[in-house]
């Protein structure tokens, strides 16, 4: 079930909505060779999916995993935010 946060596209990058996350995946975070990614945590278990609000995607929002790391919950885009632009997020099932 989905829990609607706004029912109106509002600034690029705000959450519109959020759904929940079957059990089994994990968000992994990479770096490109030869850069270091500091104090970036690595990932986590995927505990949901936002629609985030994007006018140049199909539709006018773009579906992004919610995942666990540092003691708190993300989307991509907070996560590179804060610890750099050049990481990259893949979901994929757990081992």
């Amino acid at each position: 079930m989905a829990i609607i946060v706004s029912s109106e596209i509002g600034e690029p990058g705000s959450i519109s909505g959020v759904l929940p996350a079957f059990d089994g995946l994990r968000a992994d975070v990479t770096a490109p060779a030869g850069t270091d990614p500091g104090a970036a945590p690595g990932g986590g278990p995927v505990v949901g999916w936002a629609l985030l609000d994007d006018p140049a995607s199909a539709g006018g929002v773009r579906l992004e995993p919610v995942f666990l790391a540092a003691g708190r919950a993300w989307t991509p885009d907070q996560y590179r935010a804060t610890y750099g632009q050049q990481l990259t997020v893949r979901v994929g099932r757990e081992r």
